[in-house]
């Protein structure tokens, strides 16, 4: 989704057309349609591996020639941009959920709303990067959240998990915590839709701890607008402030709590 959405800033910003491809396959299965409001040409991934025969892939913005007529451009990081040209995440804070997500985000943090949270992001999965599972194991988070509640006996947690598992096990250990059900499999349709809700869930928290070594929190962060202090087991840990957090009103728009204008 990062160099996705940079790519359309490095369309827009040097005046080309744009279309993309979104790969879909038994390892993983919603379309970007499914989780978002997207109205940008679509090609399938047959049709890029096509084009590709005559314009091959691109990994980075400083690899294209200005002459050329297609820029074919495929990574999973985002692109460097001209200045002036829109992030990737200032145009994933303005992005609309679909209608599925918006209504699972609203229903869960019914169960949040009016006090401060802290968001808990943890990557157990098998197929989670080694230096993830070996630097946040789930013995940390269980370690950190005590001490949390000895600060704040009151605060709840929003736990996204990747192993229903390993959510279970959190949920029962302190019962202030609440986590998605029914995630469905891991990169189904269902799960990734899950995903989106737990992105906009953990943005609207006061606080984060997260895994080391993941892209996936800094996403949620990004939609909070860097404006909330979040920890892993590496490195960032803190003095928590909640005081210092406004609470989110609109969890589909986290950063709107820290703007004075709408």
């Amino acid at each position: 989704m990062r160099f996705t959405l940079s790519a359309l800033s490095l369309a827009e910003s040097t005046g080309r057309e744009f279309c993309y491809a979104w790969p879909q396959s038994d390892k993983f299965r919603p379309a970007l349609t499914d989780l978002w409001h997207f109205e940008h040409a679509e090609i399938t991934w047959a049709e890029s591996i096509e084009i590709a025969k005559t314009y091959p892939y691109v990994g980075t913005s400083e690899d294209l020639k200005a002459e050329d007529s297609l820029w074919h451009l495929r990574s999973g990081n985002p692109l460097t941009l001209p200045a002036g040209a829109q992030t990737w995440f200032e145009r994933l804070r303005k992005l609309t959920p679909t209608q599925v997500v918006r209504e699972r985000v609203e229903t869960y943090f019914d169960g949040l709303r009016g006090a401060p949270y802290v968001g808990v992001s943890i990557r157990a999965h098998e197929q989670s990067h080694a230096k993830t599972k070996e630097g946040s194991p789930v013995s940390w988070y269980l370690n950190r959240m005590a001490e949390i509640l000895v600060q704040f006996p009151n605060m709840k947690f929003f736990i996204s998990c990747d192993v229903p598992e390993v959510q279970d096990q959190i949920v029962s250990t302190f019962p202030s915590s609440i986590g998605l059900a029914d995630k469905g499999k891991y990169n189904s349709a269902e799960g990734v839709v899950a995903s989106v809700v737990d992105l906009y869930l953990l943005a609207s928290s006061s606080y984060m701890i997260v895994p080391y070594w993941s892209s996936f929190p800094i996403m949620a962060w990004e939609l909070a607008g860097r404006r909330i202090a979040m920890e892993n087991s590496r490195a960032g840990r803190r003095e928590i402030d909640i005081a210092e957090v406004p609470l989110t009103f609109d969890p589909l728009r986290p950063l709107r709590r820290f703007q004075t204008t709408p």
